[in-house]
């Protein structure tokens, strides 16, 4: 299947300006001759062509095809790109008239699994390839477009170049030496300078789900604090629910902002009412305590024209060691004291007076916010590693440290020490891709779209 000329719609399907359908195969050249009217004996390949697509010599539609010859194009195959207008009618037709050629529709992500067969890519760029389309901000875009460029895959190759020059050394004395033992060989540079790579590598993974998902903020506190009106305030939207009746939000909502290119996904959680009676609005509270758990920040909200109380201080505990603000709304008809009240409960805390209702002093609410940005955004990270790699690449610093750990605690099995590194030079194989089963192939590639 290899060897067969595929073809499929690389641009989203549906209406718009305009469809760009490839072919990729040995023979796209004869193909494209078939399907596309008055084309020279001798394309030029990296011109475009402005004709038409014709079946039996009825015209269906005005195009610009580009071939690409290889290995100069991105499978690495002879490649062309027919871009027509995008209608899914016409679309489907002209599809079907290629493949009545003896062209196969493209498996997901065939044309990139031919590009890393055909060593235009390595396995980690490829990757890169389908969690760069899929990525859900700038930023993340930016460091994925930074790994599909090769910057991972550099950071890895010079680790294999130090865990190289480790297998040198041990494999020099195992063969011409006699004293097989680890007297006279220095393995410390090499394995403090390859761990240190990796845990850089590692240490930048940490922030993979914050790049691509965003920040996770929960505003929280008890019934009836105005929750959903600051939840719905910050959208722009009536999004949430909202009544005088204690109670109303019975489930946490969430929603997606994106400030300054990142997304931060706000959750308006159920009120906690520990008193509560209600089956359902007790389901709805555990949820609240699960998401304020595992929430990045928080804005803890308090009624300012209401006493405080033991649930109060209860959901403070809470989110104390979270990154917060306290945020005091009902200032327009807040009680001095309980103001006072407040101010010396959490004098440790930044706190905001706000009113939700009368619009006063919301914009600090969003400074918030964009500073919880700016925090993420001032992370020196270049690129970032997914699922798969994070294994690899721990799995490499496990092997790497039970060498130093042996190293350092005098042990002399340097044939143990050998066959560890060449479990380190295989587990960067399968990272890169130059050692790997078909399995794992087939679980990369489905998840890229058809097209690409």
């Amino acid at each position: 299947m290899d060897d067969d000329i595929i073809a499929a719609l690389s641009t989203p399907p549906g209406r718009g300006g305009i469809a760009v359908i490839r072919i990729s195969g040995e023979g796209t050249q004869v193909v494209i001759k078939k399907i596309v009217e008055n084309l020279p004996t001798k394309i030029i390949p990296q011109k475009a062509y402005h004709r038409f697509i014709a079946d039996r010599k009825k015209r269906l539609d005005e195009c610009i095809v580009t071939f690409f010859k290889a290995p100069f194009s991105y499978s690495g195959e002879d490649l062309a790109e027919i871009s027509i207008h995008s209608n899914p009618f016409l679309i489907e037709t002209i599809l079907k008239l290629i493949y009545k050629t003896g062209v196969r529709e493209a498996l997901p992500g065939e044309f990139t699994y031919r590009a890393f067969r055909h060593g235009k890519m390595d396995l980690i760029q490829a990757e890169s390839v389908n969690e760069l389309i899929n990525a859900n901000s700038s930023y993340y875009a930016a460091m994925k477009f930074g790994s599909l460029e090769g910057g991972l895959s550099r950071k890895v190759k010079k680790i294999r170049d130090h865990i190289v020059q480790l297998g040198i050394k041990i494999e020099t004395r195992i063969e011409f030496e006699e004293d097989q033992g680890f007297d006279g060989i220095t393995l410390t540079d090499e394995l403090e300078k390859a761990e240190k790579d990796l845990q850089n590598v590692l240490e930048n993974s940490r922030f993979n789900d914050v790049f691509n998902k965003g920040l996770d903020v929960v505003i929280a506190g008890k019934v009836n604090v105005g929750k959903s009106s600051l939840f719905n305030t910050l959208l722009m939207e009536e999004r949430s629910i909202i009544s005088a009746l204690p109670g109303t939000t019975r489930d946490f909502i969430k929603e997606k902002l994106h400030i300054d290119g990142l997304p931060v996904e706000i959750t308006d959680v159920a009120g906690i009412n520990r008193k509560t009676k209600n089956e359902i609005e007790a389901q709805g509270i555990t949820r609240s305590l699960e998401k304020i758990e595992n929430c990045d920040a928080v804005i803890f909200m308090l009624d300012a024209s209401c006493e405080l109380d033991e649930t109060d201080f209860e959901i403070f505990k809470l989110v104390e060691k979270k990154r917060k603000i306290v945020a005091a709304n009902k200032i327009d008809i807040a009680k001095p004291s309980v103001l006072q009240a407040i101010k010396s409960r959490f004098k440790d805390e930044k706190i905001l007076e706000i009113s939700v209702t009368g619009s006063v002093n919301i914009d600090s609410v969003r400074d918030f916010l964009k500073i919880l940005v700016g925090t993420v955004k001032g992370k020196d990270l270049e690129l970032t590693v997914n699922r798969r790699q994070k294994i690899c690449l721990q799995k490499l610093l496990d092997i790497l440290g039970g060498i130093t750990r042996m190293v350092k605690a005098g042990a002399n099995n340097i044939e143990i020490t050998a066959e560890e590194i060449r479990e380190a030079m295989k587990i960067i194989g399968e990272l890169t891709g130059e050692i790997t089963t078909d399995d794992i192939l087939q679980q990369i590639f489905s998840r890229f779209c058809v097209g690409k």
